[in-house]
C-alpha cells in the first residue's frame, strides 16, 4: 500500500507553501519546483523507501545524465566514439559511477536492515530484495537470484 507515501509527500509539500505563504496577503508561488521535488519524493519513497532529500542526489545525476544523453543523441554519430575519452563520455560514465555507488549503499542498507529482522518491504526495492531472498533460499543457490549488479539496473530503471 503506497498511498501512505503519496500522503506523506503531498502533505510535506503543501507544509512548504504554508510557511511561504502568510495568510494576511496573497501572493504568487512558482510550483514548478516543488511539483519536480514532489515526483521525486514520491518515486524516492516507493522505490526505494527514503525520502527525496536522501536521493536528491541520485535524482541530480541521472538528470544530468540524460542531458549528455540527448546531446550524445543530437551531435554527430561517429562509429565507437563512444569509447573516445572525450569531456562528455568522461562525464557520462563518472556520472554512472556515483549513481551505481549511491543506489549500491542504499542496496546495503536495506540488506542490512531485512537480516536484522528491521526490513520495511513496503516499496519496490524491498520486495525485490525479499523476493530475490526467497528465491535464494529455495533453490539454495546464489546463481538462481539476482545479482546486485542486475538490482542496481533495476533500481535505474525506477
Amino acid at each position: 500500500n503506497m498511498v501512505p507515501a503519496f500522503h506523506l509527500s503531498c502533505s510535506e509539500m503543501i507544509g512548504k507553501w504554508e510557511k511561504e505563504i502568510s495568510s494576511n496577503r496573497s501572493c504568487e508561488l512558482d510550483v514548478w519546483p516543488y511539483i519536480q521535488a514532489l515526483t521525486s519524493d514520491v518515486i524516492s519513497r516507493t522505490a526505494f523507501g527514503s525520502s527525496y532529500q536522501e536521493g536528491i542526489r541520485i535524482f541530480q545525476l541521472i538528470r544530468e545524465q540524460s542531458v549528455y544523453a540527448m546531446e550524445a543523441v543530437m551531435s554527430l554519430y561517429i562509429p565507437g566514439s563512444r569509447f573516445l575519452p572525450t569531456k562528455r563520455n568522461r562525464k557520462m560514465k563518472a556520472i554512472d559511477h556515483e549513481v551505481r555507488n549511491s543506489i549500491k549503499s542504499i542496496i546495503h542498507n536495506k540488506l542490512k536492515a531485512m537480516k536484522a529482522g528491521e526490513g520495511n518491504y513496503d516499496d519496490l526495492l524491498g520486495i525485490m530484495l525479499e523476493s530475490n531472498s526467497k528465491v535464494v533460499e529455495q533453490n539454495q543457490n546464489q546463481s538462481h537470484g539476482m545479482t546486485i549488479y542486475e538490482v542496481i539496473e533495476e533500481c535505474k530503471l525506477f
